[in-house]
């Protein structure tokens, strides 16, 4: 610790980018990075302090190498599998040679790829997760021959490896309809079963949650008329709609703790399969409370900007996340204690 705060080194980088910026102030490419460093910043300055240790897959190849040497505890950011592999590995070998704690080990984050997580999620109570296969070099032949093997049935999200932020290709209802993708080679795709949830007011709704150490964080609830829904698609449909505005701020003000308990122990099950300690959740709560997963990964975005003057309620998630986040770099701390 250094002048009694925590030194927090958060580690980013992208596939992309081969030229390391060791100037804090330069800007560097975050695709597939996460914004971890913003939700500290709201922990204040009196505590925690922060670098920024820029991670490319040259890394190994220059002669300058990051000083870690006031750094307690280390933090990777770099959280998209599928957009930066080759970072994540030099992340796993600069991790490795230090002895310092760290918040998401790329191996962790590694097995948040979207086919991945059923199997991970499968048996849990109360939670259940729509198949989704991982499709290289599609035909037709080899797309019906794993629907079939697997049991995934049709219709179905089309998205390519690597997106967010809603983007996808669309949905289909037979294999033979996405022949648009069939002879890819350049690229890899995602086909997610699809699954309508749309309640009685055939309006969709979507959960953003937090996994930060053990604590479980309300970030977001939105609720539109399309079922691709996000932040975007929603924010029209809910400025016009107060009632909705008000199922929002219930859930935000209410917080974890207000949640039905299925609802609860459904979620920290899936917290503990997932295995990272800074981690989002998009989800449906079902009417008997159960979770209906959309995606879980450490990529999501916190987003404490808080903008819209109608969605200031929002803002109840910052006061559980500083708390998460300051226990989570305690114990962080304390561990590197114990072993010392």
């Amino acid at each position: 610790m250094t002048e009694g705060k925590i030194r927090v080194g958060f580690i980013v980088g992208n596939d992309a980018d081969r030229v390391i910026q060791f100037n804090q102030d330069a800007l560097v490419p975050v695709q597939g990075n996460n914004d971890a460093d913003r939700v500290l910043d709201l922990c204040g300055e009196g505590r925690f302090d922060w670098t920024r240790l820029h991670i490319a897959p040259s890394y190994f190849r220059k002669a300058r190498r990051w000083d870690t040497s006031k750094i307690d505890v280390l933090w990777n950011m770099v959280s998209d599998p599928d957009q930066n592999p080759e970072t994540l590995r030099i992340i796993d070998r600069f991790t490795g040679e230090l002895d310092i704690p760290l918040i998401n080990p790329p191996q962790a984050v590694r097995q948040t790829r979207r086919h991945l997580i059923p199997g991970r999620l499968a048996g849990l109570e109360s939670v259940r997760t729509p198949q989704t296969l991982l499709l290289r070099n599609p035909t037709l032949d080899r797309v019906r021959r794993r629907t079939e093997e697997t049991g995934f049935q049709f219709p179905a999200i089309l998205r390519r490896t690597g997106s967010h932020n809603g983007e996808v290709v669309g949905v289909f209802d037979t294999a033979a309809a996405i022949e648009g993708v069939y002879g890819d080679r350049r690229h890899e795709y995602y086909l997610t079963e699809f699954v309508d949830v749309r309640r009685l007011d055939g309006l969709y709704r979507k959960s953003r949650f937090f996994f930060i150490g053990d604590d479980v964080v309300v970030r977001q609830h939105i609720v539109a008329d399309a079922w691709n829904i996000h932040g975007g698609s929603s924010r029209d449909y809910m400025a016009k709609t107060p009632h909705l505005q008000d199922e929002a701020r219930q859930m935000l003000v209410g917080g974890f703790d207000a949640l039905p308990a299925v609802t609860r122990a459904a979620l920290q099950g899936i917290r503990t399969r997932i295995g990272l300690e800074y981690c989002g959740l998009d989800a449906y709560i079902d009417p008997d409370g159960g979770i209906l997963v959309f995606e879980a990964n450490a990529t999501m975005n916190f987003q404490p900007d808080f903008r819209n003057p109608k969605t200031q309620y929002n803002r109840a998630s910052v006061a559980p996340a500083v708390a998460a986040v300051t226990k989570l770099l305690y114990a962080k701390l304390g561990s590197r204690a114990t072993k010392t």
